[in-house]
């Protein structure tokens, strides 16, 4: 019996177990049951999906492209600007420094088109809205490359790439050393399937949680930090949906009046039912049943109002924003006090929630294809284009305006501040002169003026 099969007759159906396997290595488990918290969150919590595909979303649209690199020190610069997209004031300048460290290179047909269509089922934008989407939601996301056969000049280089369901997966360790090394991985869904190292991207969050089971090896999931939130958010929502559906009488109303013996007392509060019941509905808003003797109410149910579920709603979102950076006033918030509109709202999902996992997949792809996906000592480098996002470009009105008082800037450095290419029919020198504002006459005719008197503006 083949070790395949001998793992096949062991499964369990539920939890996947840790357990001795060969090769003298742990088949590690991160401690929880990952496809729980799938269904918990993304799947049946509409404000953890609502969240994520915010973010999802978002991110899927940057267009990817194959560059090499040309200028080695520049592009240090840039990846070491890209780590901090909230300290980024100037984008204008950040796209010079790329250009002058990439240059977009077709060469490598094959590459190209993995980032266009990586598989015969997915398109780029559908890897990075998994690659994303798991990571977001279990703190892990894994990516399998089909490589390339030894008989082929590319071989080693990636042919497809998928994502794998990053619940079901395990990291197999070889544990007679320190730190445990990653000597193969596995994944689950009713049968064993193996992967070496070399064929495996992992991407995951820091966890401090240091475990015999190997723990640190996984990514810490958001939504282990919010699982108290989450509890609360789905129990409240269980609440709600169960006293809609089992929703009895709100209270009772009964005959108070002391003229009646029950057999009369109960005609007329049968009377009474069916002039209340005449009176309901859109219809009849604001009509009243009237009785001509006293009744009394006694009320034994509490509306959703009463019980808080909307106000504990709104902070469960609170909070699950927080978690994931992401300003709640896209989700339909009311409080906008933190950002003047929902442009600012968007620009912060992107600089907070959206740029660190494109720059995180960037150099986790470019890691992989310089080490196991057969690019190592190449200058090929794969990155996103962020340009797509104009949320993040100046207000090109406020921009104008400051330009236009900008006298000590040339018209070629104002075009190159906006992005804007100069009027091919106009002398360049023309664009490379100061001009005053009053007239626009080029400075160079102003030759008798004091030198410690300037221009009046």
């Amino acid at each position: 019996m083949g070790l395949f099969d001998f793992l096949n007759r062991k499964a369990a159906p539920a939890k996947m177990p840790v357990q001795m396997s060969v090769e003298r290595g742990l088949l590690t488990w991160d401690g929880q049951n990952q496809s729980e918290i799938v269904r918990d969150s993304y799947i049946g919590n509409d404000l953890v999906y609502a969240i994520i595909t915010l973010i999802t979303q978002k991110a899927k649209v940057a267009p990817w492209f194959v560059y090499r690199v040309k200028n080695k020190a520049a592009q240090k610069r840039y990846m070491a600007k890209m780590q901090q997209p909230d300290a980024i004031t100037d984008y204008a300048k950040l796209k010079e420094l790329k250009e002058e460290a990439f240059e977009i290179y077709e060469g490598d047909t094959r590459l190209n088109e993995l980032l266009k269509y990586p598989n015969s089922e997915d398109t780029w934008s559908d890897i990075i809205e998994q690659w994303v989407g798991f990571k977001k939601i279990t703190g892990n996301a894994f990516m399998y490359a089909k490589q390339v056969g030894e008989e082929s000049v590319n071989r080693g280089k990636p042919l497809e790439l998928y994502m794998l369901p990053s619940q079901y997966m395990a990291i197999k360790v070889d544990i007679e050393q320190f730190p445990p090394k990653k000597v193969a991985y596995q994944l689950y869904y009713g049968q064993y399937i193996p992967f070496n190292t070399i064929e495996i991207l992992h991407d995951k969050y820091f966890n401090p949680e240091w475990n015999a089971t190997g723990g640190q090896l996984y990514g810490l999931s958001p939504l282990r930090a919010a699982s108290k939130v989450l509890t609360r958010s789905n129990a409240s929502k269980e609440a709600s949906v169960a006293m809609f559906d089992n929703m009895g009488p709100l209270g009772v109303l009964y005959m108070d009046d002391q003229r009646f013996d029950p057999l009369s007392g109960s005609e007329q509060a049968q009377a009474l039912k069916m002039q209340i019941s005449a009176n309901t509905g859109a219809a009849k808003h604001g009509s009243a049943a009237v009785s001509g003797y006293k009744v009394g109410w006694a009320q034994i149910g509490l509306p959703a109002k009463d019980l808080q579920l909307i106000e504990a709603e709104k902070w469960d979102k609170e909070a699950l924003c927080s978690i994931y950076g992401v300003p709640p006033l896209l989700l339909g918030s009311q409080d906008a006090a933190s950002y003047n509109n929902m442009k600012e709202a968007e620009k912060a999902l992107i600089n907070r929630a959206v740029l660190p996992e494109l720059t995180a997949i960037r150099d986790n792809i470019n890691r992989k294809m310089q080490t196991d996906w057969g690019y190592k000592g190449s200058d090929i480098f794969v990155d996103f284009d962020m340009s797509i996002y104009a949320e993040l470009e100046a207000n090109r009105a406020e921009q104008s305006t400051w330009l236009n008082t900008a006298w000590w800037l040339t018209p070629e450095q104002k075009l190159k501040i906006q992005g804007l290419a100069p009027d091919p029919n106009v002398p360049i020198e023309d664009y490379q002169k100061l001009y005053i504002p009053q007239g626009l006459t080029p400075v160079d005719d102003f030759t008798n003026l004091p030198i410690d008197v300037p221009p009046t503006l």
